[in-house]
């Protein structure tokens, strides 16, 4: 009765959009989600070819968030359940859920996603887990990693800010369904990736369908201050909006966010919010020639990119807008991490965005002696990005999603009158920044809150009880109060621009993204200590 049904539902809509049987595969977009996962196909062998591994990708957002506990549970169990069946890849684990990147055989593979099932049904059996097999082995992960994290996508969406999936999830379409959507006018899609993803490939709709938007993020956290521009806002107004990304993460907070936007803002209204389910992964499977899509899906794992299967390489060669930073030539490959080595002007701080340097002999010699030379696209056009992030926590507490001295629906943690729980307190003169490089100072502290217009009075160390070694945090106490609710609308995140030596090649600058976090005062307690006194550099322990 399956295969009867996809059957039929495959020369419907080969018919409806003018293809042909061989254009469209309507089973590749089906989710597996709460569905038994598809057998390993004989040639790959199941458990016994090493020729081969299987790839699965996979996200599962949990909301209520877990607690401390279940998420160092949750971390616990994953790390156990990649052990026993023998998992390498990659995977972050926040309180809001899970997503990886994973290789390993056929069978281990399909072991691992059902044991995921089995210790937590209510929560796994919905999980869409996208496997591609018979990929060459070489592409399979060395080791396993999952990270303890605060966020699943780096929107600077956690705690109290993440808008609720259960009730502002965009609505999800599969792929011949989000195919025939582009056709429609007054349609907007959006690009949820990072520019430099978008750059490599994109879907082109057809002349008198949806207008494509790109919100030229250097880093996601760009998002929610890119759709809180009243210029978007303006072009969003009145449309149905399309989202898309690699596999389907990114558009979920992002769909939720633009949805929980419109209804705290009357006048603000769209004709509806959706994604493509699978992500351009599942898309590009279920339209092997390519469908609407133009050039190559930019991967996190080792297969690098990804092509339609039955576009040929001439087509593909026809498909490149991106172009090698130094020559210029049309070239659409990102190997060996380079990056973007401009100041943004607006912070002072290195850009940092990945940039395509292509194979020949001259170009690769002058990104390794020169890598001061390499500009990304956004750079050359002078692209900054709008500053003002939308006041979230007001939004969920006009909507009901944040009751008065009640509960955050999507954390579950008590939330005050003020919107303090234990992910964001209320506002502070004083600031927590973490995850700071060992080799911060005072003054390049300071001159990264300076970039966004915040003037810090004092930098205190924060050290380690036993040894007094700092371990990468700091108490900011800002100048004034406007300046603590500036640095806090910078979404909970500072760019630091970080030295690090690089063996035989002397120090280079390198980006990295700090936390800051209010830090009320406790009662009766006074800041600065009586005993503190500034030092330039963070004590180095006894």
């Amino acid at each position: 009765a399956i295969r009867r049904t996809l059957a039929d539902e495959h020369g419907r809509f080969a018919e409806e959009l003018g293809l042909p049987p061989t254009a469209i595969e309507v089973s590749a977009s089906k989710s597996n989600a709460n569905r038994p996962l598809p057998a390993p196909p004989e040639h790959v062998g199941g458990g016994t070819s090493n020729k081969y591994c299987t790839i699965c990708l996979f996200y599962q957002y949990k909301e209520p968030s877990w607690t401390t506990r279940e998420h160092k549970a949750a971390l616990n169990k994953v790390q156990q359940l990649a052990k026993q069946y023998a998992i390498t890849g990659r995977g972050r684990c926040a309180p809001e859920g899970l997503n990886c990147t994973l290789t390993a055989s056929a069978n281990d593979i399909r072991a691992f996603c059902y044991a995921l099932r089995a210790w937590d049904p209510d929560l796994f059996n919905p999980t869409d887990f996208k496997l591609e097999d018979g990929v060459d082995d070489s592409k399979r992960f060395r080791t396993f990693t999952l990270r303890k994290v605060d966020e699943l996508v780096g929107y600077t969406l956690d705690g109290v800010r993440a808008p609720s999936l259960n009730r502002h999830a965009g609505r999800h379409l599969e792929a011949p369904d989000y195919h025939k959507q582009m056709q429609q006018k007054d349609t907007v899609i959006i690009d949820v990736r990072n520019a430099y993803e978008s750059d490599i490939g994109r879907f082109a709709p057809p002349a008198g369908g949806a207008t494509l938007l790109d919100p030229k993020m250097r880093t996601s956290s760009d998002f929610p201050k890119w759709l809180n521009a009243p210029e978007t806002k303006e072009q969003l107004k009145d449309k149905t909006v399309m989202m898309y990304c690699t596999g389907g993460i990114r558009c979920e907070r992002a769909t939720a966010l633009l949805n929980q936007i419109t209804d705290a803002e009357p006048e603000f209204e769209t004709k509806g919010v959706v994604m493509v389910r699978g992500g351009i992964e599942r898309y590009l499977k279920t339209f092997p020639e390519g469908g609407y899509w133009k050039g190559k899906n930019y991967l996190f794992d080792k297969r690098m990119e990804q092509a339609p299967a039955n576009k040929t390489e001439e087509a593909l060669e026809k498909d490149v807008e991106s172009s090698c930073c130094l020559c210029q030539r049309p070239y659409a490959h990102y190997r060996g991490q380079h990056k973007c080595a401009k100041l943004i002007p607006s912070s002072g701080l290195s850009c940092a965005v990945p940039v395509i340097v292509c194979d020949a002999t001259e170009c690769q010699n002058i990104a390794t002696t020169e890598p001061q030379k390499l500009e990304c696209p956004l750079c050359v056009k002078g692209y900054q990005t709008p500053n003002t992030a939308p006041d979230l926590v007001g939004q969920k507490r006009k909507l009901g999603l944040i009751a008065r001295g009640g509960t955050d629906v999507v954390t579950g943690q008590r939330v005050d009158a003020k919107g303090s729980s234990n992910s964001q307190n209320s506002m502070s003169q004083r600031l927590f920044v973490g995850k700071l490089p060992l080799t911060m100072t005072a003054s390049k502290l300071r001159r990264a809150f300076e970039g966004h217009n915040c003037k810090v009075q004092s930098v205190h160390w924060i050290v380690d009880h036993n040894t007094h070694a700092f371990y990468g945090s700091a108490f900011c106490y800002m100048a004034s109060m406007e300046d603590s609710q500036r640095a806090q609308e910078m979404g909970g995140v500072l760019r630091l621009l970080h030295d690090f030596r690089k063996k035989g090649k002397g120090r280079k600058k390198q980006q990295r993204m700090a936390r800051v976090a209010s830090a009320p005062l406790r009662e009766g307690e006074v800041w600065p200590p009586e005993s503190f006194c500034e030092t330039e550099y963070p004590p180095i322990g006894s």
